[in-house]
């Protein structure tokens, strides 16, 4: 809904999800599901389109540098392309885990100041309803002349931790009462055509278990090289970050210390190709050997044009994985996958047909190095999987069907099989979905309705 003279608009939404059992008779109550396994969240919000401040009610989605200090360690690496500034919306899924926020988001309009430079300035404030636990942000964002930018911003949280329990006397970490929790943190970000630099800052106190930070660095290098019709295809980034022992996250969990650092190398090319290879290295702690890696090999083929062909590459990745913290039991991921277009004039209205190819391999190395990184050595493979989708979108419709294979060391071997079907209409979206993970046996079917009126 609309107030188009003063520029708001104003949003609500029931998000409902609960299962559906084909097996049990009437009365329809039943039929559509278990009371206790429902899901039902109640959203609202009202926004300031021109300068995106809000009012909000509701299971809430996060970005910027809360998100970025909740658990780092499931994240990507902290490059600067990955910082976003400060912000939340309402979650569009029904959630089991989140409880329902209240939310606060007030931004200025970006303002003329002298030296050809804009500025604006935001502020925020959430808590939980059924246990408050405040939490405010803030900061500046300033834009320069020549596509340059300054991002300054500051996040501070406090909340009561539950008490915590152990099955013995010895645990790590141990049992704790309910404690007071403090995090106060600070960012910044600087972009610029050629260079970028990105840090997070965050010290954490925690009443009978301590204090501790949180740091991360990133650069990103974006040379103009002296060939190419492109003033600036190449880009290298860099990044590290760290954590101590005792250092509490966003979530008032003890994600445990860490550091890593990462690096990548992307090459953009014409018609919206792009050439990625990364990795990261992961330690236990400051001054520990890296133990972890994840790297990564990505090549998507530039776009379809009338001179292509019926058939054709998409993209191909490839990545391997390693988690060594366990000496004696090293665990090795590879993966790969596929992707063709296939196309002729007839295809007109429904488009290309997209076929996806994956597959993976899961081993245990004995007997090697302690490298963070797979090296070519024995290993007891645990698992192997393939799996090939097709993909197919006429008009405001999208097809989709999947099938996979798995193979196991201690189990038996598993089909999967899966079929989709979505539509996307003026006020919404509607998408029925079945799969079944131990093809022919169960299947679990999904209907998803979105209703959305603008």
């Amino acid at each position: 809904m609309d107030f188009l003279s003063p520029g708001l608009m104003l949003r609500g939404g029931v998000l409902d999800r609960r299962p559906f059992n084909f097996e049990l008779a009437p009365p329809l109550s039943a039929i559509w599901g278990d009371p206790e396994k429902r899901i039902t969240n109640f959203t609202g919000g009202l926004y300031h389109k021109a300068t995106g401040s809000r009012l909000l009610y509701g299971v809430l989605d996060e970005w910027g540098l809360p998100a970025r200090i909740r658990n780092p360690w499931i994240r990507s690496a902290p490059f600067p392309e990955n910082h976003k500034p400060i912000i939340a919306d309402l979650k569009t899924a029904a959630s089991s885990t989140k409880e329902d926020e209240a939310y606060l988001y007030l931004s200025s309009p970006f303002l003329n100041l002298p030296y050809n430079i804009k500025a604006r300035g935001f502020v925020s404030a959430q808590t939980e309803i059924e246990n408050p636990s405040p939490s405010f942000g803030g900061g500046l964002d300033f834009a320069f002349a020549k596509k340059t930018g300054l991002l300054i911003e500051a996040f501070y949280t406090q909340a009561a931790l539950p008490p915590t329990k152990s099955g013995s006397w010895f645990s790590d970490p141990p049992p704790l009462p309910e404690r007071d929790f403090r995090l106060s943190s600070a960012g910044l970000l600087f972009i610029s055509p050629s260079f970028c630099a990105s840090t997070d800052w965050a010290y954490s106190e925690t009443f009978a278990w301590g204090s501790d930070i949180y740091g991360n660095l990133g650069v990103t290098f974006t040379p103009t090289l002296p060939f190419g019709a492109r003033e600036r295809p190449l880009s290298v980034s860099l990044a590290v970050d760290g954590a101590g022992d005792r250092f509490v996250y966003r979530d008032g969990a003890n994600h445990g210390e860490g550091n890593r650092c990462a690096g990548k190398v992307e090459w953009k090319g014409k018609g919206g190709s792009l050439l990625r290879v990364n990795t990261a290295i992961r330690g236990s702690g400051f001054g520990e050997a890296f133990n972890r890696s994840s790297s990564g090999f990505l090549y998507r083929f530039p776009g379809r044009t009338k001179k292509s062909a019926a058939f054709r590459l998409t993209r191909i990745s490839l990545s391997f994985d390693r988690n060594a913290e366990n000496p004696k039991k090293i665990s090795d991921s590879f993966s790969g996958n596929l992707g063709v277009s296939f196309f002729l004039p007839q295809m007109a209205k429904t488009g290309p047909l997209g076929v996806y190819f994956s597959g993976s391999i899961k081993g245990l190395a004995s007997g090697g190095s302690l490298s963070p990184y797979p090296l070519i050595e024995k290993r007891d493979f645990t698992s192997a999987g393939t799996a090939c989708e097709f993909t197919l979108s006429p008009l405001n419709y999208q097809l989709k069907t999947k099938i996979g294979y798995s193979t196991y060391a201690k189990k038996d071997e598993v089909w999967e099989f899966s079929v989709s079907a979505a539509a996307r209409f003026k006020h919404g979206r509607l998408s029925l979905k079945a799969v079944s993970s131990d093809f022919p046996g169960d299947w679990n079917w999904t209907v998803s309705w979105r209703a959305e009126k603008r």
